[in-house]
């Protein structure tokens, strides 16, 4: 009974495992399809291009959830000649791969990956990514099915860069830095200047357009005296936000969070019971740790005349 358990663990382990479910081709008609595709796509022939479809084809970008069809490729496709030089080529270790499925006698498998070259026309800018794709081509070596995999985010960065479009980071109207300036605006309308100190980083800094001549250079003490000053003098506090707050992740330089945000106030005085109404816009900038580190605030005052 041992020398039999010795001989079974000895024994390759794909004889229990492995199932050969169809056959791999590194050469196929159908990749030759796949070749005079791309060579037809870069070249600006899309009339020969096209032919190499079903006219019924099904294609799907990465994050489609319907595919598109023929007449859609061939828009982009046109977009991208218009625009750009075309190249398409592969790396040393990349090689593609026709599978023919057991049992499939409709059509084959066709996995490549490549690297996808653009140069801007007009600016000489170029655009470049890796590219995962998978075509289904039937017995006829018409494309039906193609499966498109790629870095959107990062190839629709290029393309607006190539063009003089550059971005410089990300927008967001819901994020938890936004609630946290809400948090400090709530603070101040409820008459907590605890919660609103415990927002900002030890050695924030504080600057004021308008009327903030003394708020140039303070500490956070100094800007939580102002705070509970404000409180006392006045009975009541409104904050309407105007629009949305945006939070904002910067990419050059030194980058960070930076969140705006604008504002109808209110502040009725204790001892008059008079209404000052003005306008504000508010910049925070946040630290690693998410504590605010710098406060901008613009605020314009109404006068009735």
């Amino acid at each position: 009974m041992k020398k039999m358990t010795v001989i079974l663990l000895l024994l390759p382990f794909g004889l229990f495992a492995q199932k050969k479910s169809g056959v791999t081709y590194a050469e196929h008609p159908a990749l030759e399809v796949i070749e005079a595709t791309y060579k037809s796509f870069c070249n600006g022939d899309l009339e020969t291009y096209a032919t190499y479809f079903d006219p019924n084809v099904k294609i799907w970008s990465i994050g489609d959830t319907e595919p598109h069809g023929l007449e859609s490729d061939l828009e982009t496709s046109k977009w991208w000649n218009d625009n750009f030089i075309l190249s398409i080529s592969r790396g040393e270790d990349a090689s593609p791969d026709v599978i023919q499925y057991k049992g499939d006698k409709t059509g084959v498998w066709v996995m490549d990956w490549t690297l996808f070259t653009a140069v801007n026309k007009k600016t000489g800018d170029t655009v470049k990514t890796w590219f995962h794709d998978e075509f289904r081509v039937n017995s006829e070596n018409k494309i039906t099915m193609w499966f498109s995999y790629y870095n959107q985010n990062d190839l629709g960065a290029q393309i607006q860069n190539s063009f003089g479009a550059h971005r410089n980071g990300r927008v967001y109207d819901e994020h938890p830095l936004i609630e946290s300036v809400e948090a400090v605006v709530a603070g101040w309308v409820e008459g907590k200047p605890d919660v609103m100190e415990s927002y900002f980083a030890e050695d924030a800094k504080f600057y004021r357009l308008g009327d903030g001549k003394d708020y140039r250079g303070i500490s956070l003490a100094e800007r939580k005296e102002k705070w509970e000053s404000g409180i006392n003098s006045t009975s009541k506090r409104i904050m309407e936000v105007y629009g949305y707050p945006d939070a904002i992740r910067y990419e050059k330089g030194e980058g960070g969070w930076e969140v705006l945000s604008w504002w109808n106030i209110t502040n009725v005085d204790k001892e008059s019971g008079e209404e000052f109404k003005g306008f504000i816009h508010m910049s925070h900038s946040f630290n690693d740790e998410r504590k605010i580190s710098r406060e901008v605030i613009w605020i314009d005052w109404i006068t009735e005349e």
